[in-house]
This record gives structure tokens, C-alpha cells and sequence, in this order.
């Protein structure tokens, strides 16, 4: 969450319907947090009509903690990153680095985010 306590509006309202779609879990989490829902533009025709709702910030935080560390097969682990680890650029690609790991603080080893990175 942004430090504004809202998600919609014109642009963000559309790619918030986007993700929904998907089963994002942004719209989810704003349904079971949202304590304000507003129709942005509404004197204007529905082209720029935009959703809003204003989300309470710790019921948010709560929901989302909730849902991430109940997700099967997922691997919650908080830390201080120190630093990145970079596979070397392609040859057609310089200078893009891909990041395939980091190094958390005070641990001697990388956590590796894509096993097919050396």
C-alpha cells in the first residue's frame, strides 16, 4: 500500500479490475479492509467514472499478512537485504543483469530465487 490509504481512481481503478481478474489479491484484501467506497467523476459520463476506496491501514496490513503466510507452498522469510546476487548479462543484453538471489543480513548464505540460475 502507497502512504495515500485508497486504491482507484481513473488509472489505478483499471489495472486494479485487471489484476482482479486474475485473482490478484489487492482487490480482495481492499474488500475485506475498506471502511469508504466512492464513484470518482460521476457528473461526467461512465468513460471516466472512477472507483475508489479509502482502506483502513492496519486491517489491511492484517488481511494481507494473513493471506500471504496461509498461502501453501509459499516460504515467508524477513530479513535485512545486504546484497544482490547477478547472473552475468546476455550477450544481446548488456549491462541488463537478472537478479537470481539475495544476501540477507547477518546469514552466510544466499537465498536463490530461480533454481535454474548458477
Amino acid at each position: 500500500m502507497s502512504c495515500n490509504p485508497s486504491f482507484g481512481g481513473i488509472g489505478k481503478g483499471h489495472l486494479m479490475r485487471e489484476v482482479d481478474a486474475l485473482d490478484g489479491l489487492c482487490s480482495r484484501i481492499c474488500d475485506q479492509s475498506g471502511v469508504h467506497y466512492k464513484v470518482l467523476n460521476r457528473r461526467k459520463g461512465p468513460a471516466v467514472w472512477g472507483l475508489r476506496a479509502q482502506i483502513d491501514r492496519k486491517l489491511y496490513k492484517q488481511n494481507m499478512q494473513k493471506e500471504i503466510l496461509n498461502t501453501p507452498l509459499l516460504t515467508v522469510q524477513e530479513g535485512a537485504v545486504e546484497d544482490l546476487i547477478l547472473t552475468e548479462p546476455e550477450p544481446e543484453h548488456t549491462g541488463k543483469c537478472r537478479v537470481s538471489g539475495v544476501v540477507l543480513a547477518r546469514r552466510s548464505a544466499a537465498m536463490l530465487l530461480d533454481s535454474h540460475q548458477p
